[in-house]
């Protein structure tokens, strides 16, 4: 009992000392390793194409997805994770350039987004990078995540990013 309670203080400890990565807006990226670019932390909300909220829409999820937004000055790549979503399920993910008009879609194919799609294996786990072409206007960007629901247009589940990436 003393053996485990020592351990999990130390493990506590290291977690707390442990230096923190620093994250840029811009880098170039390793092969295996992210190596600059931003973070983006996702929570459960609602958006519109412009990046404002939506009424009514609560979360329905327990994914936890993470990103990285990189850009070299006229490419910008996203590499999304998502882990603990729904097994063996299609989920839409979209590489959102702002600003955007409330009124332009955000689909894939239209100007400054790019859409793919992931499959979580039985574990509830998957990946995907997305990559696009800067568009003259864009200044930020930011990530959105849903799962297509069979009977409404409302996504079954939804995750879009707290902040806006600079570009």
């Amino acid at each position: 009992m003393r053996r485990t309670a020592r351990f999990l203080t130390l493990a506590t400890a290291l977690v707390v000392v442990a230096p923190s990565a620093p994250a840029h807006a811009d880098g170039a990226r390793t092969t295996g390793a992210s190596a600059g670019g931003t973070v983006m932390a996702f929570s459960q909300v609602s958006r519109r194409c412009d990046f404002s909220e939506t009424d009514y829409n609560g979360p329905t999820g327990d994914g936890r997805p993470i990103g990285t937004i990189y850009s070299d000055g006229s490419t910008i790549t996203a590499d999304v994770e998502i882990l603990t979503a729904k097994p063996n399920m299609r989920y839409d993910v979209r590489l959102i350039q702002l600003p955007r008009s409330s009124a332009a879609p955000c689909w894939g194919g239209d100007p400054g987004v790019a859409q793919g799609e992931v499959f979580t294996d039985p574990a509830g786990a998957a990946r995907i990078t997305l990559s696009d072409a800067i568009e003259p206007w864009a200044t930020g960007a930011w990530i959105w995540i849903t799962r297509p629901d069979a009977f409404s247009q409302n996504p079954a589940e939804f995750y879009t990013t707290d902040f806006v990436a600079q570009i």
